[in-house]
């Protein structure tokens, strides 16, 4: 069992990604000693989760089928209220944000290659209809890219970025809440990455960079946006020889994090199920460690003080990676829980 601690008051919000009764959004303390969780919110395939920047509601995407789904959970201590529910406009959304304003929900539509744009009320709620941006694009890997597939979607200050796996490339758009539907986004750069390299999801480095996970390259690439491809780095997420041992024989990396001061990334290599540690503090990503995350198919991260928490969706279990001096070391069941597939930390 880990040593991880939460303040008094502090609870973790895990996306339970099944079909069944208790999947949803579900709510995690520890009393005692002892992990305690509970359902808050029933929905299938729950996918990604995100706050509102100033409200306390929590956001979700998931899909029953290949249908998608919105939903927005208003939140009292160890209470959800569900104030929105709707279609997603599209099949598989995976991802979402809202703006700096709280006044748009963006989330994306993977498989049909959109965006969608919700607007929020005061409350946080939904207000008005789902507006859907197609996106268009494609790669060199036909079956995962014969079209844009945005696979992420994050804001840095005023500028949404999204990660488009189909495409291999970073979209960045200017917001302007003034115009209605879709026309509220106009995307103002493209930045091509190495072809086929299938990006997943990106952080921001403190000096600019991005760093993203390669899903079909099993790759770490590292740049500025707007960098011509070949002035970005791209190195290896694993050391492990093929075939991967969870799910299929490719390794299929997903989640990607920083740590604190953002000298370290962490990258989920969910077939070979493993944890890679890159220090980026240079201008060529160098790797650190690579270390067994004990879960299955680890599809989400979230550094929590002196651990790195992993969301073991094919093991029904979070396990905590001990951190010292910024890597991880060692690796612990922290509570099992059925199917995890996103960690969202207390807000603050």
């Amino acid at each position: 069992m880990s040593d991880v601690h939460l303040a008094s008051g502090e609870a973790l919000f895990i996306a339970s990604r099944g079909v069944f009764e208790l999947h949803g959004l579900t709510r995690w303390v520890r009393k005692d000693g002892t992990w305690k969780g509970e359902t808050l919110g029933r929905a299938e395939h729950l996918s990604a989760l995100a706050w509102h920047p100033t409200l306390p509601v929590i956001y979700g995407t998931s899909r029953v089928g290949m249908d998608g789904a919105i939903h927005a959970w208003r939140i009292d201590s160890d209470k959800a209220t569900a104030i929105g529910e709707k279609e997603s406009g599209g099949a598989e959304p995976c991802h979402l944000t809202v703006d700096p304003s709280g006044k748009l929900l963006v989330f994306t539509n993977y498989t049909t290659s959109t965006l969608g744009l919700q607007r929020l009320g005061a409350d946080g709620g939904f207000e008005g209809d789902v507006a859907l941006l197609k996106l268009s694009g494609g790669g060199p890997e036909i079956d995962r890219q014969d079209d844009a597939h945005p696979h992420q979607a994050f804001f840095v200050g005023e500028t949404l970025f999204v990660i488009d796996l189909g495409d291999d490339s970073v979209r960045e758009f200017s917001v302007d809440l003034s115009k209605p539907g879709a026309g509220a986004l106009t995307q103002t750069r493209l930045t091509k990455l190495p072809a086929g390299c299938g990006p997943r999801h990106a952080v921001v480095l403190p000096d600019g960079r991005l760093a993203i996970s390669g899903e079909l390259g099993s790759n770490l690439l590292v740049g500025h946006p707007g960098a011509p491809v070949e002035d970005w780095a791209d190195v290896p997420s694993t050391t492990r020889p093929g075939p991967a041992r969870t799910r299929h024989r490719r390794n299929y990396p997903g989640d990607i994090q920083r740590s604190a001061d953002g000298r370290f990334v962490y990258f989920a290599n969910r077939g070979n199920d493993t944890i890679s540690t890159f220090d980026v503090s240079g201008a060529k990503p160098v790797l650190v460690s690579e270390l067994d995350s004990t879960v299955f198919w680890p599809q989400h991260l979230l550094v929590q003080d002196s651990h790195l928490l992993v969301a073991g969706w094919d093991s029904s279990r979070i396990a905590a990676l001990k951190l010292e001096d910024g890597v991880p070391v060692s690796a612990a069941t922290a509570f099992e829980c059925a199917l995890p597939g996103w960690i969202l930390p207390q807000k603050a």
